[in-house]
């Protein structure tokens, strides 16, 4: 619903507040800037949307959302002052901060690595924060990040925050709610999730200000998803890739092989920052403009080390470069000299020894005993059975893995190691290999059963993800066709009939 609309269309006269102008919107609320009158300050104040607040789960999980981050008093986490409801309008009244979001600076450019840094470290610590308290976001991307008028940023929209312990509902219709270029692999395989998964997000925001883009890009959401879940971390470009162990300790597809708290990040970070290459903190990224410095950015101890460098360059002596200069040149026509004069000439050639030549063998006679190790060529189109086997035997080490331990893991990605991959790699070598073709029969099986069990409990956005994984495989198999109909229709609010449970392999 638009803003405007809603302006016009709900009566939004909220006792103690008047309302300036809309500045945002979102799924399920409109925010404006309005100003609370008792205190005469201007606060944003999110109002529901009409249509949702006629449900009382949604407007149950709005008035929890302000109870949740009414909670956490924090410099990096907005604050909320008010929330309530008038003649049916839900309101909640937070901190205005004018600064604009992370995502529009993105757009604009202008973030140099180490504003990138202070920016990560603000998140971070806004989440250890959060976390402490027993909360996780759930939803932390550039769009819900806020700067502050002295660059300081803060977390934003707990709208679909839980406590960690399961002890609210404010999450409603699936497991999986996020937004999938941000989504932590748990989280898009709708799993319970913790502080860890929040990490994970923070990673994948932390990639893409330095890179430019999201770390996975595809063309719809359930593939993006997929992708958290499957391929490996994303590599740093050669300019930031001396940053690579922080993105790898946020964005580990396993929660425990990550930083276990936002502190824990921070403390990394700057011990990176301590042994940085030289002048490292003050490179620009090479998609954005260059842009002033802030903290880590203007006093990083990388630059610390320039400074000091300069310096002691300074203190030398005035005639240290004339006496320096001197010396070389000095050097440099003794050289001249010595190569010129006729002593100089270069040493006589040896004199060399031809080794006596070495008969050709003797030819064999037809009778003579075969050599050890000799063996009959192959027909030009055999295959390599040793490279077959191998080939054979990691896909069914990675389909065991994949099926029984972590669940999709290997299965299909990356290309050059999954089991699809070297079963794919013994077919390209023997093309009616039976055990490669019952190891591909048997990963679409699996996510036949997989993604049904997904939809039976209603998990549409997952059931979606683990289908196109299926179809990546087979994209005619009839079955997953099925249930890739019944997640679409689940996720737009529908009933779906599901198909009968698949046979099983």
């Amino acid at each position: 619903m638009n803003a405007t609309v809603l302006l016009t269309s709900v009566d939004i006269n909220i006792p103690g507040y008047r309302i300036l102008r809309p500045i945002g919107e979102g799924g399920m609320a409109s925010v404006f800037l309005a100003v609370q009158e008792s205190l005469d300050r201007e606060v944003a104040l999110k109002v529901m949307s009409p249509v949702l607040a006629a449900n009382a789960e949604f407007a149950s999980r709005f008035v929890v959302e302000g109870k949740i981050t009414a909670k956490l008093q924090h410099p990096n986490l907005v604050t909320v002052y008010d929330i309530g409801s008038h003649n049916g309008v839900y309101y909640l009244a937070a901190e205005y901060i004018p600064g604009g979001t992370l995502k529009e600076r993105l757009a604009e450019g202008g973030l140099s690595v180490g504003q990138i840094l202070d920016i990560a470290t603000d998140i971070a610590q806004g989440l250890d924060f959060a976390h402490s308290k027993g909360f996780v976001h759930r939803d932390v991307k550039p769009g819900n990040v806020l700067f502050r008028a002295d660059g300081r940023v803060v977390l934003a929209d707990f709208g679909i925050a839980k406590a960690m312990d399961g002890s609210n509902s404010s999450t409603v219709a699936g497991a999986s709610i996020g937004t999938p270029d941000y989504m932590s692999p748990e989280q898009a395989r709708g799993e319970p999730v913790d502080g860890r998964s929040d990490l994970y997000s923070l990673g994948t925001v932390l990639y893409e200000l330095l890179v430019g883009t999201p770390p996975y890009q595809a063309g719809d959401p359930f593939t993006v998803a997929l992708m958290h879940v499957t391929h490996p971390v994303p590599e740093l470009p050669e300019p930031w890739q001396w940053l690579q162990p922080l993105v790898s300790g946020l964005m580990a597809k396993q929660a425990d092989q990550r930083f276990k708290t936002g502190a824990a990040f921070v403390e990394a970070l700057h011990q990176l920052l301590a042994t940085a290459p030289q002048g490292a903190v003050l490179q620009e990224t090479n998609t954005r403009k260059p842009g002033s410095g802030s903290r880590i950015a203007s006093g990083a101890a990388t630059q610390q080390r320039t400074r000091i460098s300069a310096k002691r360059s300074a203190s030398r002596p005035a005639w240290f470069w004339p006496v320096s200069g001197a010396l070389l040149l000095f050097v440099a026509a003794l050289a001249g000299w010595w190569l010129l004069s006729p002593d100089a000439a270069p040493d006589e050639p040896q004199a060399t020894v031809d080794a006596p030549a070495v008969p050709p063998p003797a030819a064999a006679a037809d009778n003579a005993p075969v050599p050890a190790g000799f063996e009959l060529p192959k027909a030009v189109d055999a295959p390599d059975q040793d490279e077959l086997d191998r080939l054979l035997n990691a896909g069914d080490q990675l389909f065991e893995y994949g099926t029984t331990v972590e669940l999709s893991r290997k299965l299909t990605l990356p290309d050059d190691d999954s089991a699809l991959g070297y079963y794919r790699q013994a077919l390209a070598l023997d093309p009616d290999n039976a055990r490669a073709r019952a190891g591909i029969a048997g990963i679409v099986a699996f996510y036949r059963s997989f993604a049904y069990k997904a939809c039976v409990a209603e998990r549409w956005v997952q059931c979606g993800v683990i289908v196109r994984a299926g179809l990546a495989v087979d994209d005619q198999d009839a079955y997953l066709r099925q249930l890739q109909n019944a997640a679409v229709d689940g996720e737009a609010g529908g009933s779906p009939v599901l198909p009968p449970a698949p046979a099983p392999n």
